[in-house]
């Protein structure tokens, strides 16, 4: 019994110390710069600790193993020769379990450099999500790596809003919309803005970006940078985006929840209009567009959008063809280069025309005298929608709707060479 249990001391005390050597043999190899040879030295003794109880490693060995190992992958992964991608994810693991180590244990010895390592591989993670996203269009890839910076940042105790929404966009674009939606949700609560203060920095005279306006403002005062600027808030982004997310997997009772919230939030954001009035378009609620149209006008009177889209749901949607005109007419006298509004004046007098034709059609034979009149009104309402296509054209040549009416309009006046030249124009789009 005294030998049995003396040789399993043996072999306790031998699996346990055999840790040492290797893990100095892999520090000695990484200081002279054999980097494969440190790995072959740590991993050696990654195998000899994963076949251990807990209880049997070395407390004074194990924060030095995990700090060696750390510090073996990270510069692995740092040289072009030999880098694979997950020894970037070894080297966070290592670090960390170095600092949970020495933590549990109270005693700071190798965590401090561990703690300093990773921020430089947070950013590694984020150099390495630009890469797979812009350069190799692997967006799962990306969104991996995103997520490894984000859950490394937030261990160290901040919260990386913006690797978070490229985590959203990304997994949007992927039609992973359960990861989206708990994002974007995310997000939403923490009233992400995205925010960005730049300044052009007086060594180089190129605008840069700062981490914030309190590091800016230093850098000004010191007359370090010049021209501050503070981006606009994006935070509405994340409220239309959520949306889409709704709107792709059918969730009408949540997606109209949140336009109620983000309408009453974002009164004046022109996408959050749009997105609202498709949904009461969807729905056919014509009243409930127009009144949400005519709040929004209280507050901002001469909204081009805003009035041509009233325009648009009195003239295609209820029929008045006056009060049609009306907004129409309004949204041109506030942006006169507003396309939309200036095509549709066009088509008010192309259906014009065409309830003329339609009489002329209801009229006997030889009723020609009535037919000469009706003819004549015709041609001055077609006239009159030219005048509106060529302003339209004026506006932007290449729109495909502006070039088909111009084209009609012109055969219908006689104007062929005219309507020859649009036609080769429409041939060439």
């Amino acid at each position: 019994m005294k030998t049995t249990a003396f040789f399993g001391a043996l072999v306790l005390s031998i699996s346990v110390f055999a840790q040492a050597p290797s893990v100095s043999s892999a520090k000695i190899a990484m200081d002279r710069g054999d980097l494969t040879e440190a790995k072959k030295y740590i991993d050696e003794a990654t195998t000899i600790i994963n076949e251990q109880p807990a209880a049997e490693q070395n407390p004074k060995l194990m924060p030095k193993y995990y700090a060696y190992r750390g510090q073996v992958y990270y510069k692995l992964y740092k040289d072009e020769a030999l880098t694979q991608p997950s020894y970037l994810d070894e080297a966070a693991k290592s670090f960390s379990d170095c600092i949970a180590y020495e933590a549990a244990s109270k005693k700071q010895r190798y965590s401090k450099e561990a703690n300093e390592m990773l921020p430089y591989i947070g950013q590694d993670y984020i150099a390495m999500a630009e890469d797979l996203n812009f350069n190799k269009q692997d967006k799962a890839g990306a969104v991996k790596a995103y997520e490894s910076a984000f859950e490394l940042r937030k261990g160290l105790g901040t919260m990386d809003t913006l690797t978070l929404s490229y985590i959203g966009f990304l997994s949007q674009d992927l039609k992973d919309y359960e990861k989206a939606e708990n994002v974007y949700k995310e997000l939403i609560r923490l009233e992400f803005k995205n925010i960005m203060w730049t300044g052009i920095l007086v060594e180089d005279g190129q605008r840069y970006p700062f981490p914030d306006k309190k590091t800016l403002d230093f850098y000004v005062q010191t007359e370090r940078a010049t021209e501050p600027q503070r981006s606009e808030s994006t935070e509405h982004e994340f409220y239309t985006q959520l949306l889409w997310v709704y709107n792709e997997t059918q969730n009408q009772e949540a997606y109209d929840a949140l336009m109620k919230a983000a309408r009453a939030k974002f009164p004046n954001n022109d996408q959050l209009l749009k997105m609202e009035l498709q949904s009461f378009l969807d729905k056919e609620d014509f009243d409930g567009a127009l009144a949400n149209l005519e709040e929004a006008l209280v507050a901002d009177p001469k909204n081009a959008l805003y009035l041509y889209n009233a325009g648009f749901i009195y003239h295609q949607k209820k029929k008045n063809v006056e009060k049609a005109r009306e907004y129409y007419e309004a949204a041109m006298a506030a942006d006169e280069t507003y396309l939309d509004a200036v095509y549709m004046m066009g088509l008010l007098h192309i259906e014009a025309s065409n309830v003329v034709v339609e009489k002329m059609n209801d009229l006997p034979r030889n009723a020609k005298k009535e037919y000469d009149k009706l003819n004549a009104e015709k041609d001055a309402e077609l006239s009159k929608a030219l005048v509106f296509f060529e302003k339209a054209y004026g506006i932007n040549a290449k729109d495909e709707a502006t070039l088909q009416a111009l084209r009609e309009v012109y055969y219908k006046l006689g104007k062929y060479d005219d309507a020859k030249r649009i036609m080769n124009e429409i041939g060439a789009l």
